[in-house]
């Protein structure tokens, strides 16, 4: 390993990068931001990948990891999508360099056409204002470019080693059909609408709350519209839309409510069901019962997800080949 360093130059750059990779991964004990210093992170036969690039690529996710967690977690998850972002920024690399090996040639012509339609689409053909949003992210246009060519390089790597014509047998989505059966069953549901009355919070005016529920069911007992009468008296969330849930499981509603709505018939109205928070009545306007879909239904579907996988099987033996025959050093 050591000669191989000499000769790539990179002797001295693995130590750097072995003493950053400990202190920026492993280290649970110091801030985040102070282990934030550039250098590098992942060696890829004779390149590099800095610190500076995964940290580009996970600046909007660790903002927003830093808004729902914090102390140990937050460490734990910045590392996850850290690690995450350097895997991907590798088999970028070993894609790349493969093209390269292969003699893919992408020509200027091809990138500045993308450019030029880019600067079309998204800036109402301004080059000037093109150029001020890339400095503007710190960017210089060679470095637009390379990432089109790197790009236009990747997308073709991935045709060339993944097939577009991948059959998928019929006995493979009949398996899957029978194995996963579970997945097209269909639960029973209800088409529901209720009316809440919230309990009061003084004792004195609790019996004032189940008399307007009382009235409020005698009111649709003979023959007012649910919609209307919700949207005049109910407090619940749906008020608006008349008190409609619309197509609920029994895992939607309160434990209290299931029983009552899935044992009514369409055009049924429940009595008033009493609640730790005050008081419902629940309308069923429809209900579908559960079954299983046929295969005919969800062939199409099985066939995708089978289809996406194989393609990720076949990119998967592709990049651990590309990862097989190439000198990649992360110590993680």
């Amino acid at each position: 390993m050591a000669s191989f360093l000499r000769l790539t130059g990179l002797s001295g750059a693995f130590f750097v990068f072995a003493s950053l990779f400990s202190a920026l991964f492993l280290s649970a004990s110091l801030p985040l931001r102070a282990q934030m210093a550039d250098g590098i992170i992942a060696i890829v036969n004779d390149s590099v990948i800095p610190f500076s690039e995964v940290q580009k690529q996970v600046d909007d996710t660790e903002r927003s990891l830093r808004e729902t967690y914090d102390g140990p977690v937050l460490v734990e998850k910045i590392k996850e999508a850290r690690l995450n972002t350097l895997r991907a920024l590798i088999e970028r690399e070993l894609i790349i360099q493969d093209a390269k090996e292969q003699g893919l040639f992408i020509p200027d012509s091809f990138i500045e056409a993308r450019i030029k339609a880019m600067i079309q689409n998204q800036y109402e053909g301004d080059r000037t204002a093109f150029i001020r949003t890339i400095q503007s992210n710190g960017m210089s246009l060679s470095e637009v470019k390379k990432n089109f060519r790197d790009n236009a390089a990747i997308g073709y790597m991935r045709r060339h080693n993944i097939p577009d014509n991948i059959v998928v047998s019929p006995y493979r989505v009949e398996q899957y059909y029978q194995d996963n059966v579970a997945q097209f069953t269909q639960e029973e549901q209800a088409k529901v609408s209720i009316i809440f009355l919230r309990k009061a919070t003084d004792p004195a005016r609790a019996d004032q709350v189940k008399g307007l529920a009382d009235e409020i069911l005698l009111k649709l007992d003979s023959g007012a519209d649910f919609a209307e009468i919700a949207r005049s008296y109910s407090e619940g969330p749906r008020r608006a839309d008349g008190g409609d849930l619309g197509w609920v499981r029994r895992g939607d509603l309160r434990a209290e409510l299931v029983k009552v709505a899935f044992g009514l018939q369409p055009g049924q109205t429940s009595r008033v069901v009493p609640s730790d928070d005050g008081f419902y009545i629940v309308r069923v306007e429809d209900t579908k019962r559960p079954r299983v879909s046929s295969m005919t239904e969800v062939r199409a579907s099985i066939e995708r997800t089978l289809l996406q996988e194989e393609r990720q099987r076949l990119q998967q033996k592709w990049i651990d080949g590309l990862r097989g025959k190439a000198f990649i050093k992360t110590n993680f």
